[in-house]
């Protein structure tokens, strides 16, 4: 009798220890997901967006202003004379991330309080880097990268995945089915649309390039190849036969088929911050164009 009892108390000590072990091991998990993004000396939450204008696409002012602090990787879309800015927004500790939103009616000069997009089917989903693209039916598609599921990933070098949703308003979303495109390594989508053929940017960053797919519907997206080989964090403005080429830094290239870019000797660096990257380029009307970036 004396036998059982003592198995039993080692029993119920080697259950605690593992059991102690599994509590430890999710608190760290937990801890890492704290978000405490006010505290972080690296991350978004000492970004800020801003905004340059053009009339040639080569040649940029910059307006000096801060649209957005505590926020990072703009993507603009122009609609019914409003300007949507969508932004990955870590403003609150605690929190992940989120996309804010702000607009503007009268091209750049007086900008709406910020709001957030509201998501509906994404399930766990933390949607990060937001490319909006305007649909010939007026709707707003937000072609986003997942965040999560890497945080989720215990198998480092998974493919990270590229999902979009649709919005009616520009501020009520709903999940597309199905993944548009997945690569292991890439980030920050960006996605035009020429005659009948998609073509969907995305960036490597650890290999500072750009990689190209293409696609017949928006929706299924097959990888036709490296774009471009000198940067990152791709923005591609298609006009008159040329495709221009935005990455972080900002480096202009240009190319006449999309697929394959040469580097101008153009580019664009904030007068403010040491850093000017996540470009995202909007037509306002003749020959007057926006470049939205986020500087640090």
């Amino acid at each position: 009798m004396k036998k059982f009892f003592y198995i039993g108390i080692l029993f119920f000590v080697l259950f605690t220890l593992f059991l102690g072990g599994c509590l430890n091991q999710d608190s760290g998990n937990k801890s890492s997901k704290d978000y405490n993004w006010s505290t972080m000396d690296e991350g978004p939450y000492n970004d800020k967006v801003s905004f340059a204008t053009s009339i040639d696409l080569f040649n940029w002012t910059d307006s000096g202003r801060v649209l957005a602090e505590h926020a990072s990787v703009p993507g603009a879309v122009y609609k019914d004379g409003v300007i949507y800015v969508y932004f990955v927004d870590v403003s609150v500790d605690g929190v992940p991330e989120r996309i804010g939103l702000v607009r503007s009616s009268d091209n750049g000069t007086t900008w709406s309080d910020k709001e957030y997009v509201v998501f509906k089917g994404i399930g766990d989903k933390v949607p990060v880097d937001p490319a909006p693209f305007l649909l010939d039916d007026g709707r707003i598609r937000l072609y986003y990268f997942d965040i999560n599921e890497e945080r989720r990933s215990a198998y480092p070098g998974k493919e990270n995945k590229i999902y979009s949703a649709v919005s009616s308003d520009g501020v009520n979303f709903v999940q597309e089915n199905g993944v548009r495109f997945s690569k292991a390594g890439i980030y920050d989508p960006d996605v035009v649309k020429v005659g009948d053929t998609w073509r969907l940017y995305v960036g490597d960053v650890s290999g500072n390039r750009v990689i190209s797919a293409v696609s017949i519907d928006g929706l299924n997206f097959t990888e036709e190849g490296v774009a471009y080989t000198d940067g990152a964090v791709p923005d591609v403005y298609y006009e008159d036969g040329v495709y221009y080429l935005y990455t972080a830094g900002i480096d202009i290239s240009t190319s006449k088929d999309g697929s394959s870019f040469s580097k101008t000797f153009y580019s664009f660096h904030a007068s403010q911050g040491m850093v000017t990257a996540d470009p995202s380029v909007v037509k306002l009307g003749n020959n007057k164009y926006i470049m939205f970036y986020k500087f640090k």
